[in-house]
């Protein structure tokens, strides 16, 4: 049965084959008109860097979690750090955070964010204690007034080093939202009065996460590019021919293409366990195009069969032959989304798209181009032999 399911498999490639042969031109441009489509997809490619979400939703502790999250907190806090730094080289450092000089530029600063419609609750920070009178002339009654407000030693740290400022913004805010409140509060911050030695940092839990997702645009940018370079080179290096390396490298290219707009059209996120998936899928898909062009050229030059039977023996030896790699490597990659983390089905499914679409590339889509390639290079060869022949007659 597994005989006659590979000779069935092996003749439905021959007639593809020959249906490549014949309409390679047709072929080349619907491959170009789907690519097109599925790049499209990729502008809708969405970044996931809470980690939050990449965990299960439906166990216990975590259903138990976003009750208690939705009953007592419904914002997050962007922080304000407020740090001293002794090493700037002004004149009159502040040497402590409970400066007066701190004090003014606080509550200056929580009244512009309380003035700011993105700020959905009030500021806390030491400030609230100043703001309806004025800041002490000096740093000895600036402690007796925080030691008299109970509760107030938690805005600072122990060497009174640092002071802290939580502005609230509405929860589950967008990338761009977050962006843009916390570049409002950056202006907030370069506006106000600041006495040396003293820095002001946005930090926080949504500012991290922005950060992330920059981090994992630039890695995946970053992964891909390197390893396609790589590989195309070591490419041309090996087949000793910059137009093999290309025929090559070009499943590759649709491959991706197609992986990353599907994963668009889909809604897959890109997470930290798939930031890496360009670059993983380089290196598997790889070898489909390099068998397929490597026994092509065999058949051609070695053997010095036509163009038609070349390719069917290529298209179904190799493609048959790959299938099987192909099939069992998805297959392994799909039992990840039976995984109860999410991150790790996101895995599965995308590294499973991408062999697949690896798979095609190679075997219905490639061929074409190969024909494509081997028929110009044979008019560029009449033609030499024709002008050489025109010049001789002469």
């Amino acid at each position: 049965m597994a005989l006659k399911g590979k000779i069935s498999l092996e003749g439905a490639l021959t007639k593809l084959a020959g249906f490549q042969c014949r309409y390679y031109r047709q072929i080349i441009v619907v491959s170009l008109i789907i690519t097109l489509f599925l790049g499209y997809g990729v502008t809708g490619l969405r970044f996931q860097g809470n980690l939050r979400k990449e965990m299960p939703e439906d166990l216990p502790v975590y259903v138990l979690q976003d009750k208690v999250a939705s009953k007592f907190r419904g914002e997050e806090f962007l922080v304000i750090a407020v740090c001293l730094n002794r090493d700037t080289g002004a004149r009159d450092v502040v040497s402590d955070i409970r400066d007066p000089r701190v004090i003014k530029s606080l509550v200056e600063l929580q009244k512009r964010l309380e003035n700011e419609s993105s700020v959905v609750g009030d500021v806390q920070s030491v400030a609230m204690f100043f703001r309806h009178s004025d800041v002490p002339s000096n740093i000895e009654r600036v402690e007796r007034v925080l030691d008299s407000i109970p509760g107030s030693e938690r805005f600072f740290n122990r060497d009174h080093s640092i002071t802290l400022v939580q502005v609230p913004i509405s929860a589950g805010l967008s990338e761009d939202k977050v962006t843009e409140i916390t570049n409002i509060i950056q202006k907030d911050v370069d506006a106000i009065t600041r006495p040396p030695g003293v820095e002001y940092k946005i930090t926080g839990m949504a500012p991290l996460i922005i950060e992330l997702l920059r981090l994992m645009r630039e890695d995946m940018v970053l992964t891909t590019l390197v390893a396609a370079a790589i590989i195309f080179g070591l490419l041309v290096l090996l087949e000793r021919s910059l137009v093999k390396g290309i025929l090559v490298f070009i499943p590759l290219i649709f491959a991706l293409t197609w992986t990353f707009g599907t994963m668009g059209f889909l809604n897959i996120p890109v997470a930290i366990s798939t930031v890496v998936v360009g670059a993983i899928l380089l290196g598997l898909g790889v070898e489909y195009g390099i068998f397929m062009v490597s026994r092509y050229y065999e058949e051609r030059k070695k053997r010095g069969r036509e163009e038609e039977e070349a390719l069917k023996i290529a298209v179904s030896n190799i493609g048959a032959s790959t299938f099987g790699s192909a099939a069992t490597t998805t297959a392994a990659f799909l039992t990840l989304t039976l995984s109860v983390m999410p991150m790790v089905q996101h895995l599965g499914q995308t590294l499973a798209l991408g062999i697949v679409f690896c798979w095609l590339a190679a075997v219905v889509v490639n061929p074409c181009f190969i024909v494509f390639e081997d028929r110009v290079e044979r008019r560029k060869l009449a033609d030499r032999v024709f002008k050489w022949a025109n010049k001789n007659a002469r």
